[in-house]
């Protein structure tokens, strides 16, 4: 074996170490966020409908801490946390609870969300786990995607009469509103059906695994949708910005389809919401 092959099967083998411990971490998590007693759960708010609850701050701590422990030189980005550590390793992207509104409401659709960047910055590993109904999805890069170890691809849908779309309105940018439902009605008139979830996390993995085809939202952060993002690459679909001029890290704005359908999604957004 060349030193150069050798270097890539070390690298998969760590990053397999790493989603190993990432699904470990969430399922601890995942364990603690089910245990707490809804009565004694403290909320609090950061902004225009954004909650935060104990329940996502502790979580957060136990995850890095889990992490921390078996891997000292990677740094975290955290939703409550920030940006810590040293970062000479790599990067671990969490959302402790994706979906704290419907956690607080005892709402089954949230998530912890733990994707993993390598010391390039490239997106590297993504695990999405849904404690409510026990799914774990999981994605290294090159090695595909799965559901509780099961291999999972995006849908064969083609014709987007056929195509069932996750659409979220922008509850934290009220300025959108006309625009935004402009496009949700210029997409629900021309395909199958809409659905909303209220997790990002989770409705990226439900594209990745063929439940829906398309979803989009603005506004959203990297942790939200870091880890699903991985997910849904390595089951066969795709996602970008709204436009070239923005970023997914900076704007937040996303477009994810099974791939088949992304171009005609694309024009939908372009024409309705870039003016």
């Amino acid at each position: 074996m060349s030193l150069r092959k050798e270097r890539a099967v070390l690298c998969k083998e760590d990053l397999l170490r790493r989603q190993d411990s990432a699904v470990s971490a969430a399922y601890g998590a995942g364990r603690f966020i089910s245990s707490r007693d809804f009565s004694k759960i403290q909320i609090s708010s950061k902004g225009l409908n954004d909650s935060v609850s104990d329940t996502d701050v502790a979580t957060e701590k136990f995850i890095s801490e889990y992490l921390r422990t078996r891997y000292p030189g990677d740094g975290f980005f955290g939703e409550e946390q920030g940006e810590t550590g040293k970062n000479s390793g790599g990067r671990w992207i969490v959302d402790p609870i994706d979906g704290t509104d419907n956690y607080i409401r005892r709402n089954p659709n949230y998530t912890v969300s733990i994707a993993y960047e390598d010391s390039t910055g490239r997106l590297s590993l993504g695990v999405v786990y849904n404690p409510s109904q026990n799914e774990m999805f999981t994605a290294v890069a090159g090695d595909g995607a799965y559901l509780n170890g099961v291999p999972i691809d995006v849908s064969d849908i083609k014709i987007p009469g056929d195509a069932i779309s996750v659409i979220a309105p922008p509850r934290k940018s009220y300025e959108r509103t006309s625009d935004y439902f402009r496009l949700m009605e210029d997409i629900f008139l021309k395909t199958r059906d809409v659905r909303r979830f209220g997790s990002a996390a989770q409705e990226l993995c439900y594209i990745a695994c063929g439940r829906v085809d398309a979803f989009y939202e603005m506004g959203l952060h990297y942790y939200d949708i870091a880890a699903g993002m991985m997910i849904l690459k390595e089951a066969g679909g795709m996602y970008s910005a709204f436009s070239d001029s923005e970023t997914l890290i900076e704007d937040g704005n996303i477009l994810a389809t099974n791939g088949i359908l992304h171009e005609w999604y694309a024009e939908k957004i372009h024409k309705n919401l870039e003016r």
